[in-house]
């Protein structure tokens, strides 16, 4: 998969998810965030512009902190202007498109928000590997993303049209996400669902 391709819709990704999908994208990107708690390390991959990245860091308090990896600078610099100054120091951002080079820390929180859905199938797999050496027992993952819909093939072929044209993401479809949760011992503990149920959030836990 190329990456920083992004850098191209970074002027208009938020514009367009909000004329797309309306608040449900929003609302479901503030899904379980509720679940952090003060002095959580936070693995926060593909942040993308950082639409809900003040609401993080409110909620590690002063002694947690957000490790903010994203591929597209652009998306890293829109994300920067979003955080107040207040809260600076809770968070460190890393442009990186290199699952195997995220930080080697022992994260509580694991964050993706509309990242997967981009992901091939090799992609995925290291990617789970990578998230699996900076878990403990007790860490827990925030998954937010689209599903296939009956109702949705249409728009959902739109979107994944578009996207391939624009930064030449390679999937033509989404993937079986339960799978690689189910496989690598992740429990799907809670469930929200928006626009209804093409976009879902799931906190996680493991299993194993």
């Amino acid at each position: 998969m190329e990456k920083n391709l992004y850098d191209r819709v970074v002027f208009f990704y938020d514009d367009l998810a909000s004329l797309v999908l309306g608040k449900g994208h929003l609302e479901s990107k503030r899904a379980f965030l509720d679940r952090i708690t003060k002095g959580n390390n936070v693995l926060y991959i593909g942040g993308g512009t950082g639409t809900n990245l003040p609401e993080i860091l409110e909620q590690v308090g002063e002694e947690g902190k957000v490790f903010f990896v994203e591929a597209s600078q652009k998306m890293i610099d829109k994300a920067k202007k979003g955080v107040p100054d207040s809260l600076r120091g809770r968070v460190l951002f890393l442009k990186e498109d290199d699952f195997m080079k995220m930080p080697n820390h022992q994260f509580e929180i694991i964050i993706t928000q509309f990242l997967l859905d981009l992901l091939t199938e090799s992609d995925l797999e290291v990617l789970f590997d990578e998230v699996d050496k900076r878990c403990k027992r007790e860490t827990k993952w925030i998954f937010t993303d689209f599903l296939d819909h009956p109702n949705r093939k249409i728009l959902q072929y739109i979107m994944i049209w578009f996207f391939r044209l624009v930064t030449k993401n390679p999937r033509k479809d989404l993937p079986n996400y339960s799978k690689y949760f189910e496989n690598y011992g992740w429990g799907i503990k809670s469930k929200m669902s928006f626009k209804k149920d093409w976009i879902q959030a799931w906190f996680c836990e493991r299993t194993n």
